[in-house]
């Protein structure tokens, strides 16, 4: 608004001709109502013809119609002030009109090839289809604004831009029937006007479908996207799809799943309902998923996982197209492939240890290197030259929900659960047996084992030295000195089993290890003192007495006071006489030098 001009207009109406007055001299006001805040007389007061405040209260600018001015004049030395109340009427600008196109209103939706909806053009779109011109003003598209109705009831007027939505969010702009507004602002010579009508929009692109080839087999790779591509380069079928040209997609422009099971994170165990609560779904258990999975939780709290689609037979997938500017999504379309195992390698990194020390972590690796169970046999002769034989269970077979579920079926059948046999250990035979027991190995295959892998386990062993099925097995890696052949079998139901050989050898510590006399001897000691002398020696590394002395052996050897020969390995002499007592390591984990005394007994 021009309030210059208006003041000079108004001041003109009133004032037909005057010496003295001019509409720069004068103050010049309208008698109006606040915007909000009015009461009676309340919120009613002379203001500025741009409006502005009073009394706190805010007030518009003068409008059309007929309205009370009020022209002051403060007066000066030659004449009075002066005030002078007055009725004009504002004219408002002239109104450009919208002629409308006649019928009713269906417009196509334009779409972006981000697989969004191009409101912009639709807006040009809409305006196009309704308005056939305007007078006197020509307006296009570019000048006015095209909002729609988020009140889909009508009863209430709340326009927004066609890219915004409704305070809930769940209202938003798309294919459907809405009231459509089309305004325009104005300008200094032209007021605004707007035109509301109904609009069907609607989607005209062309209907997409996706066809499917059976039959159709690949290799599991620990990859999902390489996967995504056999499966668009092999399952889709091209000729029977209604889609654009193949040589413009790729496995982006799809949205690719398959029917996961819900399993623990940890074990990789099938889920079932009593596992996460009756109050889960069991439409939960089982969903379609990505093809590299996902992780379901509920409120922050973690319930299982979707693991990356595996090997197996008739897996189910379902394919849909997300659409682009000229094709519509397409509905789901569902189909079954094989996937099929893939080939490892397992690689030993031969190596060698002390008995305190962890093993490296590359010490066995694995082409590709995926998750795999990793099954770990020793066998060999120890330091003490025994054989020790040491199976390494996967980390899982130490996880709570896989034993809650195999500890109960083990003691059923052999008196004792899988964890005490772990804790106590095991026979070769044993073990054989237990591989062997067809109600555990259907249990283990519903935990997601797979139970093959334990014949190539039997069959590593059965190839090492010396092992025969009453040799006790250990289960972990070795704990004791020693040269050991390694075994490794790995197991994946996306892989077939893998087999790898090495050494390892566990040494014994020489440097910072002795032995000492627990009690010292001055040459001689009575009949009596023996009875409660400590003749044993302690072994220790660095200090640390605490280490195993299962390797400590003794010689006790010498002559009575009665010329007969003592000897013993075990017991020392009470008997009056002469005598040599050596203390040397044979195996164990710490080797130290030979320790010796004589000593002679007394009556």
């Amino acid at each position: 608004m021009n309030y210059t001009a208006v003041r000079e207009a108004v001041f003109n109406a009133v004032v037909a001709s005057s010496d003295v007055l001019t509409a720069d001299n004068v103050t010049i006001t309208y008698y109006d109502e606040a915007t909000s805040g009015s009461l009676g007389n309340l919120g009613h007061a002379w203001v500025p013809l741009e409006g502005g405040t009073s009394g706190g209260l805010k007030y518009p600018g003068i409008p059309a119609g007929t309205q009370q001015v009020r022209i002051s004049w403060p007066g000066n030395q030659q004449y009075a002030p002066t005030t002078i109340d007055a009725t004009v009427e504002v004219a408002d600008r002239e109104q450009p009109q919208f002629n409308l196109n006649g019928g009713s209103y269906e417009v196509g939706m334009v779409f972006d090839d981000a697989l969004g909806y191009d409101y912009s053009a639709t807006a040009t779109a809409i305006y196009n289809a309704v308005v056939a011109s305007t007078s006197p003003v020509a307006l296009s598209a570019d000048d006015v604004t095209v909002e729609y109705n988020v009140d889909k009831t009508g009863i209430t007027d709340s326009f927004k831009p066609l890219d915004q939505s409704d305070a809930t969010g769940l209202i938003k702009f798309g294919t459907g029937t809405w009231e459509i507004r089309i305004s325009w602002d104005g300008n200094q010579e032209y007021r605004g006007n707007s035109v509301t009508v109904n609009v069907i929009t609607t989607d005209t692109r062309t209907a997409s479908t996706v066809a499917l080839k059976s039959g159709v087999s690949f290799t599991y790779n620990m990859d999902p996207t390489v996967m995504e591509q056999a499966i668009f380069d092999n399952v889709i079928d091209w000729e029977n799809s209604t889609l654009p040209a193949r040589e413009t997609l790729s496995p982006d422009n799809f949205v690719i799943e398959y029917k996961a099971k819900l399993t623990d994170i940890e074990s990789g165990v099938d889920l079932g309902l009593g596992d996460v609560g009756d109050w889960v779904s069991s439409d939960l258990i089982t969903q379609w998923v990505p093809l590299e999975g996902k992780v379901y939780e509920i409120g922050g709290t973690v319930l299982g996982a979707y693991p990356v689609m595996g090997a197996g037979e008739a897996r189910s997938i379902r394919i849909s197209y997300k659409g682009n500017a000229d094709y519509r999504p397409s509905d789901n379309t569902e189909g079954t492939v094989t996937v099929n195992k893939a080939k490892v390698s397992v690689s030993v990194n031969s190596t060698n240890i002390y008995a305190d020390e962890s093993l490296p972590a590359n010490f066995i690796t694995t082409n590709p290197a995926d998750k795999f169970d990793v099954y770990t046999i020793y066998a060999g002769t120890t330091s003490n030259v025994t054989t020790a034989l040491y199976l390494d269970l996967p980390d899982r077979y130490t996880n709570s929900v896989f034993l809650k579920a195999l500890d109960p079926v083990v003691e059923a059948i052999y008196g004792k659960s899988f964890t005490q046999m772990m804790n106590d250990g095991i026979t070769l035979g044993e073990l054989r047996q237990l591989f062997s027991t067809q109600e555990i190995l259907d249990l283990l295959d519903k935990l997601n084992i797979d139970t093959g892998t334990f014949g190539q386990i039997l069959t590593v062993i059965n190839k090492l030295p010396s092992v025969t099925d009453s040799l006790r097995i250990s289960f972990g890696t070795p704990n004791r000195a020693g040269l050991y052949t390694v075994g490794v079998v790995t197991d994946s139901q996306n892989y077939e089993t893998g087999v790898g050989m090495g050494f390892l050898l566990v040494k014994m510590r020489l440097s910072g290890t002795k032995l000492t006399w627990n009690q010292e001897i001055n040459g001689k000691l009575t009949a009596e003192q023996v009875k409660n002398f400590d003749f044993g020696a302690t072994l220790s590394y660095n200090g640390d007495v605490t280490i195993s002395q299962s390797g400590v052996h003794y010689l006790y050897s010498g002559f009575t006071s009665k010329w007969r020969i003592y000897s013993s390995t075990t017991t020392p002499p009470t008997e009056p006489g002469s005598y040599v007592v050596t203390v040397c390591i044979l195996g164990g984990n710490h080797f130290a030098a030979p320790i010796t005394r004589t000593f002679t007994i007394t009556k």
